[in-house]
């Protein structure tokens, strides 16, 4: 079965209870997470682990939080009082996390929907949109990243 939620904000154990709730196996099931799996929440670390950890058994697209670490983690822009990514940025996985997290396009299309973490601008078609969102996914995983963020 397929499983949908967004906006994780950091929030790994109201995920855990959730997945608990609706009974999610990762042996048979597959989560789609709609964007924003960090910052706000006490737990972004467990997130990233957690999700980046179910493999094939979970699909992700960037939000504008999680654009927002990888903007911090490449030093162009500086984090918010606010912010809860201090414990990604410690970690000894650190860059592998990062590196995973912009592997993660901004859309994913699948068994006829496609899934983004805010919505689309409603001149845009499918085909529209998945071509400027590999086009930034591109720019994701260049060596010059920094540069585009």
């Amino acid at each position: 079965m397929d499983f949908l939620v967004g906006d994780l904000q950091g929030c790994c154990d109201a995920l855990d209870a959730l997945l608990a709730e609706i009974g999610f196996s990762p042996s048979r099931d597959r989560l789609y997470v709609l964007g924003d799996l960090v910052n706000r929440g006490p737990d972004s670390l467990g997130v990233l682990r957690f999700v980046r950890g179910l493999g094939k058994g979970a699909v992700a697209v960037l939000g504008n939080h999680d654009l927002h670490l990888l903007c911090v983690a490449a030093g162009v822009q500086k984090p918010s009082r606010s912010d809860s990514l201090d414990a990604i940025l410690a970690a000894h996985e650190r860059d592998e996390l990062l590196d995973w997290l912009r592997r993660l396009p901004l859309m994913h299309v699948d068994a006829g929907f496609a899934m983004v973490h805010a919505g689309l601008l409603p001149d845009w078609s499918i085909e529209e949109t998945v071509s400027l969102s590999n086009q930034v996914s591109e720019s994701l995983l260049d060596i010059n990243y920094r540069e585009f963020l």
